[in-house]
């Protein structure tokens, strides 16, 4: 589970008693993030059911300058019901936030839903992003958003995630007041014909039910450098589950672009 000590370790206060950045607002909407550390950049981008406090576990051990948003319409961040909070807009934010920050080419690492807008970026602005870190984004069934919020969170964080779940009183009531059901209602597209360029690495959680396995299809069609990774024992929220996995994935993409670099 989350805890105040590791977030205040990784610099992301509790959102009860923190005071997040926020950003310029892009298209109306103004995000709000942490950031801590010195050195390459990361972004990480928070799945549907969750927010930026996803990512503590996994931020506190990353060597560089991270950077994690409540994606539009989640958290801290503008939340506009009105407003448009698709894939393709959130990736707009992203991306915005990046060149706000000056923090130039990024490795981006998303889960669920934030895969997507990771995904996004990477093929709409590959300019801004240097490598992926990402799960398969998700299938979402229609069935599993129905019912009160509360409830809703509560059987995606039980029923999606592997044995080893965390205990979810205290994230339970911290995310019924963040959430957004058009988040949780998001399904990913397989994808329309775009290349993805940049260096990836695809986190398969194994216990992932949101995962299609026809996502794989082709792969080596839609990335030019890819690698999957199997991750047993593990369900959808893979930043809570093990973040250690993500960590090495991220520091792994970085050291590979020094590398690349200096060739």
């Amino acid at each position: 589970m989350t805890t105040v000590g590791g977030q205040l370790a990784a610099g992301l206060l509790p959102p009860e008693r923190g005071h997040p950045l926020v950003s310029r607002p892009v298209d109306g909407f103004r995000l709000a993030y942490d950031r801590c550390g010195t050195g390459p950049a990361v972004v990480l981008l928070h799945g549907g059911h969750g927010d930026r406090t996803d990512w503590t576990d996994v931020a506190v051990s990353l060597r560089g300058t991270v950077v994690a948003p409540d994606l539009r319409g989640v958290g801290e961040s503008d939340r506009w019901s009105a407003g448009d909070v698709s894939v393709p807009a959130q990736a707009r934010s992203v991306a915005g936030l990046i060149d706000e920050l000056r923090i130039g080419s990024v490795v981006v690492a998303g889960y669920g839903i934030g895969a997507a807008v990771a995904l996004e970026l990477a093929t709409r602005r590959p300019g801004r992003v240097s490598g992926l870190v990402i799960t398969p984004p998700p299938a979402v069934p229609p069935r599993a958003t129905a019912g009160p919020l509360r409830e809703v969170l509560a059987r995606a964080w039980t029923r999606w995630s592997g044995p080893n779940v965390v205990d979810l009183s205290t994230r339970l009531d911290h995310l019924v007041t963040q959430s957004d059901r058009r988040l949780m209602r998001m399904s990913a597209p397989l994808g329309r014909g775009d290349v993805v360029t940049i260096p990836t690495t695809i986190l398969w959680p194994l216990l992932d039910p949101l995962v299609r396995p026809s996502f794989f299809d082709r792969l080596s069609d839609r990335f030019t450098r890819v690698t999957v990774r199997g991750l047993p024992g593990v369900g959808h929220f893979v930043p809570v589950e093990q973040p250690r996995a993500l960590v090495g994935a991220i520091h792994e993409m970085i050291e590979g672009r020094r590398a690349r670099h200096a060739s």
